[in-house]
Order: C-alpha cells, then sequence, then structure tokens
C-alpha cells in the first residue's frame, strides 16, 4: 500500500487551490492538527522569559479569527477551559462528571427531571454574580447560536420546560436523554449581563470576545489583535488558585512551527507530520489520547433552502466515487488510522457488518451506468493545509481520475462557510472529533444548523436518532445503531474513510501532577491544572 501511495503522490500534482471552495462556511470539530502556514506564531510577546505558560490557538480552519478570544461553544480548547465553566466537570472518558458551577444535583427515577443547585457566592470575574438565570439564558441562547457544538442543540431540545427558585434551577424533559449530564459537563455557561443583548446567530463574532467576562480560573488581561492574549489569575474565582499566575495564547496557523519557535507548551492533533515532528523534539512529551475522531466525507447535494446540486442526487454517483477509492491506502498515511464503514466503528459490537468496496473497474462501469455528466468537472473541497491531508486529497484525486473524472480539489480557508453556506464543490473533506458515537448521527437530523444545508433536510434519521439520544439499555441501544447503519448506508450522505487517534504534546516547561489523564483535547475534562507549575 505505501508503494502504491507514494506512486500516487510521485505522479499526481498539488489538488489544492487557495482560491476557496467558492466562499466559506462554519466546521464542527477541526482537526486540531496544522492548519495553514503564517499566522501569529513569531509574535513579539512576553512569554517565557516572564513565567508564564504557552500555549497555541489555531486560526486555520475558520472556526476563530486572531481578533478576538474564540468561543467555547464551538471547541473546549485548554486557552479557553481556564476561562469558562460548566455546570460539572468531566473525566478524561468525558462520560463520568463532578459538580463544578453546581453544588448538588439530582435526576429523578424516570430521567426526566432534572434538579441543579449552584454553589454560593459565585461570581464572574467582573465581580457580578454568576446565577440560575445565567444557566437558563445560556441554555435558551444555545438553541438559537447558528456556531455551535451540535451536541448541545441535540441535547437542549428534549429540554421541556426551565424553571429557576432561588440558587436551584429545574431541567424538565420531554423525554430522557442520556447523555445530558454529560453534555452539561461540556457546555460553558455565560454571563447573561454581558450578552443578552447579542445576536445569537452572530454571538461567536461579538464584541464581547475582545473583552470576555470569564468564570474560570483565569481573566483576560490583554489582547494584542493578530498576535497574542494573554491571561491572569481570576480574583473572583472561588475554587483552589493555579500555580501558574499567568498564560500567553499565541494566535497561530501552524501548531509544528509554534512549538519549534518555543511559543506553545502544549499541542495536539493527528496529522502524521505533526505528530512525527513533534515526537523528533525532545523538549516535548507525547501523550495518546483514545478518541473518535472522523475523516470522512460529505456529499453536497440540496440544501434546506432548495437550492439543489444535481451531479449529486443520483445514489449510484455517490457509491461509484466510493467504490473508485482505496481507504485503507489513505489510512497508510496517519499514525494510527482504522477504516471503517459507518459511524459505528468496526470493533464496536453495534457495527453491523457492511462494508464499502474498493474496485476501480466496478466503480469506472457504475459511473458511466449512472448517467454522470463526465465532461463535467468534479469539485472537492477540504480545509486542512498539513501535509498529510493535502497527500490524503492529491491521492483522492489520482484514484478519481483513474476512473475517468476530471477533479478540482479546493483548499478552502473557512470550512464552515465553504461546505455549508456557499456550497459550490460535490464532495467535502473534512473531520469530527466526536463526543461519542451520537454525534455522528445527530449530523443526519433534519435539524441540524449546518449539514440540513447540503443534506436538504431529510426528516428520515429524526425518528432514530431520538431513540438513540434516549436509550439507556445497551441492548435497546444498539438495536437502534443496527437501524441507523442501514439507513446511512442507503442514503450515502457522508461516508467515513476512517478514525485517527490524536495525541497530546507537552513540553518540559511544565510539570504535570501524577495521575493527569488528558482527555479528547476538543472537549474539557479535569486536568488538575490548578497544580500544573512551570519547570524552575
Amino acid at each position: 500500500m505505501k508503494k502504491l501511495l507514494a506512486l500516487v503522490l510521485a505522479t499526481t500534482l498539488t489538488a489544492a487551490s487557495l482560491a476557496g471552495c467558492g466562499g466559506g462556511a462554519s466546521n464542527d470539530a477541526p482537526a486540531a492538527a496544522t492548519e495553514a502556514s503564517g499566522g501569529g506564531t513569531a509574535a513579539a510577546a512576553p512569554a517565557a522569559a516572564d513565567g508564564s505558560l504557552q500555549l497555541a490557538v489555531t486560526t486555520g480552519d475558520g472556526s476563530t479569527s486572531d481578533d478576538r478570544i474564540p468561543t467555547p461553544w464551538y471547541n473546549r480548547i485548554l486557552a479557553t477551559n481556564l476561562m469558562f465553566r460548566g455546570l460539572f466537570l468531566a473525566d478524561s472518558t468525558l462520560t463520568e462528571v463532578e459538580p463544578d458551577l453546581a453544588e448538588t444535583y439530582e435526576v429523578s427515577d424516570d430521567g426526566l427531571v432534572y434538579t441543579i443547585t449552584l454553589k454560593d457566592g459565585l461570581k464572574w470575574s467582573d465581580g457580578e454574580a454568576i446565577t440560575v438565570d445565567d444557566v437558563q439564558w445560556s441554555i435558551e441562547t444555545a438553541l438559537e447560536a447558528a456556531q455551535i457544538n451540535s451536541i448541545y442543540t441535540a441535547a437542549f431540545k428534549a429540554i421541556d420546560s426551565i424553571a429557576t427558585d432561588g440558587n436551584t434551577i429545574t431541567l424538565t424533559l420531554a423525554e430522557p436523554y442520556a447523555a445530558m449530564l454529560d453534555v452539561l459537563a461540556q457546555f460553558a455557561i455565560l454571563p447573561k449581563h454581558s450578552l443578552e443583548n447579542a445576536d445569537p446567530l452572530k454571538l461567536e463574532s461579538d464584541p464581547f470576545w475582545t473583552a470576555p467576562v470569564t468564570s474560570g480560573m483565569y481573566a483576560l488581561d490583554e489582547l494584542n489583535v493578530g498576535n497574542y492574549f494573554t491571561l491572569k489569575v481570576n480574583e473572583n474565582y472561588e475554587g483552589q488558585a493555579p500555580k501558574i499566575e499567568k498564560v500567553t495564547c499565541y494566535f497561530v496557523s501552524d501548531y509544528v512551527t509554534a512549538a519549534q519557535a518555543g511559543n506553545t507548551d502544549y499541542v495536539y492533533g493527528n496529522a502524521a507530520d505533526l505528530v512525527e515532528a513533534l515526537q523528533g523534539m525532545d523538549n516535548f512529551s507525547a501523550h495518546e489520547v483514545d478518541v473518535l475522531f472522523y475523516k470522512y466525507f460529505i456529499f453536497n447535494m440540496k440544501g434546506i433552502d432548495g437550492n439543489e446540486n444535481p451531479a449529486m442526487q443520483n445514489v449510484e454517483v455517490r457509491k461509484a466515487i466510493i467504490e473508485a477509492i482505496d481507504r485503507a491506502t489513505l489510512a497508510t498515511l496517519y499514525p494510527t488510522a482504522n477504516v471503517l464503514n459507518s459511524g459505528v466503528p468496526n470493533s464496536d459490537e453495534a457495527y453491523n457488518g457492511f462494508e464499502y468496496t474498493f474496485d476501480a473497474e466496478k466503480a469506472k462501469a457504475d459511473i458511466a451506468a449512472s448517467g454522470y455528466d463526465m465532461s463535467r468537472t468534479l469539485k472537492i473541497c477540504y480545509y486542512n493545509n498539513d501535509q498529510t491531508s493535502i497527500d490524503l486529497i492529491n491521492t483522492v484525486v489520482y484514484y478519481l481520475q483513474q476512473i475517468g473524472l476530471t477533479v478540482e480539489a479546493t483548499l478552502s480557508n473557512d470550512g464552515t462557510t465553504d461546505l455549508f453556506t456557499t456550497r459550490d464543490y460535490d464532495i467535502g473533506f473534512k473531520g469530527k472529533s466526536s463526543f461519542s458515537i451520537d454525534e455522528w448521527y445527530t449530523e443526519y437530523m433534519s435539524t441540524d444548523g449546518l449539514f440540513a444545508n447540503i443534506f436538504g433536510g431529510d426528516t428520515s434519521f429524526d425518528a432514530l436518532v431520538a431513540d438513540l439520544s434516549k436509550a439507556v439499555d445497551k441492548e435497546d441501544r444498539n438495536a437502534v445503531l443496527t437501524e441507523l447503519q442501514a439507513l446511512e448506508q442507503e442514503k450515502v450522505y457522508k461516508v467515513p474513510v476512517f478514525t485517527v487517534g490524536t495525541y497530546v504534546f507537552t513540553s518540559n516547561r511544565v510539570n504535570i501532577p501524577e495521575g493527569v489523564e488528558f482527555c479528547n483535547p476538543l472537549y474539557m475534562c479535569d486536568l488538575d491544572f490548578e497544580n500544573w507549575e512551570l519547570a524552575q
């Protein structure tokens, strides 16, 4: 396989174009590896010299920019995890929680009523009280927000009513939602008094994020637009104060460059070039993290606005395209990749055994028989420009050319807009660092704010996804997953290529407490950060 891949890469022209995929779009969970070149890695910030921990915030995927603090409602990266808290705090598996802003909680026997009491005396960094009104406003606003992780909207849609009384908030669900506590542990509560007049559809770009009010260990100290922001200890934080008094967060486009320049003490990713580069640096230690990170193809078919892409309507066309691509060879590009055929990993007991088979000759015959217009240019859109992603796309272009297609691949600098709003493409390639298998399937829901724009708001999956969300018993859950796999393999709206493992790298400038286990780096868990120390 590696010999074939080498031949492909040696004979294929670079597929990337910096023109963008005709526009922009948001992406749910970026690959979190090396995203683009350039950025603020050379910013003249007072970092190592002043004894601060250094972090890197990537700007290459369109999920954030270098003129504001990124919203924690999109990805829970370490920089913002230090600033914003949730009602609960998860363990490294993201499936066990303990109170954080909450003091106590109780769940009714039928799983429909969650009674949560906040700690007394909680304050925002500006001195205002943190109250149940902030919690209620945050949940209700999340349901209206345009750029937000789908795990929140999927869970909060199950809430029928919210009631508050003193320091207690009661969430009453219309139907059970098995992962509600786990989701609440990821959901950052935001200050109502600072954001209640903001437009939920543009919340992530509100001026608030240039000087945010925070609830965590740290508050914003300085924002140097285009370069970095610094954090100082939040004097109103009621928990144990962190031993590290200052954090400098550089806006970067490339984690590897940031690490080589000494501008970050913490890096995460899964691209082969990133892992190889960081493993080759003596001043970094690797921590392998078991996560459900999907790499997958999506097809641009029809938006809920009625804007249809005629070329991808025929399911036989979509099947032929997948037949033409050797996904096992693509998997060799990553250090730890496992090919899969649905949202359920092949190793999972719920996997239904279906396989997408690589067969170039059959694909060539099937694409011809489908009536596809062979004279048109098939367009691929992708948003990661690390070398591993570029090599993968080049290889996909090669495979599709072998069955007679004319192919154009374009690198987007704003994946979310290009994939889900402008939609000038046929096939999208993206990554998703998934909270659970459920998150893979919620993308099929007709109400998904992003994917309804390319799947046309098809309601076929809605009832099954709802059944999955409330299935607590393993047998019931596996039965629903079996039905969902059959449906997604019939529709072929999106096709997984493989899952990849993720690595967290920490520099030798940092002493991490014994026993700390890293979790999926795009979510939040207890890292005992208050006891992290800078090496003397």
